[in-house]
């Protein structure tokens, strides 16, 4: 309500709209067994029209939250799976109590100090790319070590049967070094091949992850 003089002069009618994007990417981090939860200290009425809003289960949406209440929260439910998205200094207490935390914002805060990962870019689509490359990533890591075993269980038993000769074998160790690096390469070529669209349209996510993070366990 705008007023003069104790007299109103206009009034504004808000609402919360989510992105297009959002329903789609929510869908997708459940349809991976994720659950999801709104912790908010926005009235309780407004965050369970927003869960209702984005399909979520009833109880999934909880507001009316102190900082207390949201650290208290993850501490009862965290079982060191759980990943926290935060953007202001109101959730730094619930990411203390996270075991994985992650921030959209960039500028130099208190939770970009604590945070293990940030990105850029609007919605919230850097997440699903964490658990997507990091799928990729498990699937090479998978390939090295298949490769790996058999390599040196052919290269041993030649060895041991004596059909290679030290310049076979110094041949073969650059070699293996050099097909890891390809299996490597192809494993996580599609995380590379994404093509980058003009900078005026850029509006997908750039995923930054700090030492440790292990976006598969969340």
């Amino acid at each position: 309500m705008l007023a003069q003089n104790g007299k109103p002069v206009a009034q504004f009618h808000t609402f919360v709209s989510v992105r297009p994007d959002v329903r789609s990417e929510i869908a997708a981090l459940r349809s991976r067994g994720l659950a999801l939860q709104i912790l908010s200290g926005d009235q309780t009425d407004k965050v369970k029209n927003l869960a209702a809003a984005l399909d979520l289960p009833a109880g999934c949406g909880l507001g009316e939250l102190t900082p207390q209440a949201k650290a208290a929260w993850l501490q009862e439910h965290d079982r060191e799976d759980t990943l926290m998205l935060g953007d202001g200094a109101n959730d730094s207490l619930a990411f203390d109590a996270a075991y994985c935390r992650g921030t959209p914002i960039i500028h130099r805060d208190i939770l970009a100090q604590k945070a293990d990962f940030y990105y850029l870019g609007q919605g919230i689509g850097g997440i699903r790319a964490l658990f997507e490359i990091n799928a990729l990533r498990r699937r090479t890591e998978i390939a090295i070590l298949t490769f790996s075993v058999f390599y040196n269980l052919l290269a041993v038993g030649f060895a041991v049967t004596g059909h290679i000769n030290p310049l076979i074998a110094a041949i073969l160790m650059p070699a293996n070094s050099l097909l890891t690096l390809l299996v490597v390469s192809l494993g996580m070529q599609p995380a590379f091949k994404r093509k980058k669209a003009p900078l005026a349209e850029q509006t997908g996510p750039k995923v930054v992850v700090g030492p440790g993070f292990e976006p598969g366990k969340a």
